[in-house]
């Protein structure tokens, strides 16, 4: 039996878009523990792990839809600083949102009986309902993995503040936890996520606190996309499994038309220029803790995956990317706009910031999802060309990843 995983990225609300996908796959009112029962390992980063938490929770994905949509909710996660610091921030001069206010969001909406009761759990020999946000990730209630005995195994990764080096949070003993990592099985789910999904310099106001210790979001450790780290950890586990399926859902890349000496596309589709010194330059590396460009992670976790198969890297195989690419296409020599893109909504899409936490801006990104879902709107592929944009490898629409997962499953 082959071996299943399944990789949400980070993105701050724009995860609402893998929540949308989860949905479209598995069914809108699916519980999350049946979800995760379909795989053997997931991992989640940054909002990723908010995504995951919500599964772990058993969330349906139209619930964790709504953790990102409805306004009270969302608002709960990313809670404006207040006082000077708002409006310093408001000033483009510092952080946005309260790293504790995130925490008591996390910890209210785990627990939160009017979402999902509490799961019962034996403490100290009497049965009582189980304090999800509390739980340590080695207890955390989750269902049986699909070849069964065991537990689906879920991890999230953080970036350890003191340490400057990658912290994983494991549900299960990894390779080296035991040695490098003893935290990881007492960790709280709360402040697991919360130290996952703590975004620097323009966006969270301090490192998340977790065990004692400080962290910084996980997209920081190059693992915003977790695909290629959840590979590793599936080599790492007792037998090495070799046949590998992998689903990776994405919350959306960008993409401008190249400026090159034969190629000057129109100003609002070509790449932007920005702007350039200490305080552009800070603000864009702050940017890439949030960004997955194709040809990285998910195609080195294909290259991988196929050769442990003993098949050819340049075929498709046990990995399906489903991320949207906001992007223009080239058409007859000239660039244009995809048609869920037509009509200036390319630019506005394009100039949402990666923590789009305003009403307008998440019904933008939501509408994004659908009109990628119905092929008017680019998938990521694994290789895109340059300066064409197309694809040379993976799934250039949406349609085609989602029948190709589907085929996989069921074959």
């Amino acid at each position: 039996m082959s071996y299943r995983i399944l990789t949400l990225d980070g993105g701050g609300p724009w995860a609402l878009l893998e929540a949308m996908v989860l949905g479209d796959l598995y069914g809108a009112d699916t519980p999350g523990h049946d979800i995760l029962a379909e795989f053997d390992l997931v991992a989640g980063t940054s909002a990723g792990a908010i995504v995951l938490g919500g599964l772990v929770k058993n969330l349906t994905p139209a619930q964790i839809l709504d953790l990102f949509v409805d306004d009270t909710r969302r608002g709960s996660l990313f809670v404006k600083v207040a006082g000077l610091d708002q409006v310093i921030a408001g000033l483009g001069l510092g952080a946005q949102y309260s790293t504790q206010g995130k925490l008591a969001g996390l910890a209210a909406l785990l627990d939160d009986p009017g979402l999902v009761p509490p799961t019962p759990a034996t403490v100290n020999g009497q049965i009582r309902p189980l304090a999800l946000s509390a739980c340590p990730m080695a207890r955390l209630p989750l269902p049986l993995a699909r070849r069964g005995g065991t537990p689906v195994k879920v991890f999230i990764p953080a970036f350890d503040y003191a340490q400057r080096r990658a912290m994983t949070f494991r549900s299960y003993a990894g390779l080296a936890t035991a040695v490098t990592e003893p935290q990881a099985a007492t960790a709280p789910l709360a402040e697991v996520i919360n130290a996952s999904s703590t975004a620097p310099v323009t966006f969270f106001d301090e490192p998340a606190r977790c065990e004692g210790r400080l962290y910084w979001d996980g997209g920081l450790t190059g693992c915003n996309n977790p695909v290629m780290l959840a590979v590793m950890e599936a080599l790492a586990q007792p037998g090495g499994a070799t046949g590998l399926q992998i689903l990776s859902l994405g919350s959306g890349t960008t993409r401008h038309a190249p400026v090159t000496n034969t190629s000057q596309p129109p100003a609002h589709l070509a790449e932007p220029v920005g702007m350039r010194g200490a305080l552009g330059d800070l603000s864009l590396l702050a940017q890439t803790t949030l960004d997955d460009p194709p040809d990285t992670a998910s195609l080195e976790a294909h290259i991988l995956a196929q050769r442990l198969a003993g098949a050819d890297p340049a075929t498709l195989g046990g990995l399906v990317r489903l991320n949207v690419s906001i992007q223009p296409v080239l058409r007859n020599g000239a660039w244009t706009a995809p048609p869920g893109l037509a009509n200036g909504r390319f630019a506005q899409v394009a100039a949402l910031p990666a923590d789009a936490v305003e009403p307008g801006q998440i019904a933008l990104i939501r509408q994004l999802g659908r009109d990628w879902m119905a092929g008017e709107v680019p998938n990521q592929p694994l290789i895109t060309r340059l300066p064409q944009l197309d694809c040379v490898l993976g799934d250039a629409t949406y349609a085609t990843a989602k029948a190709r997962w589907m085929g996989l499953v069921q074959a």
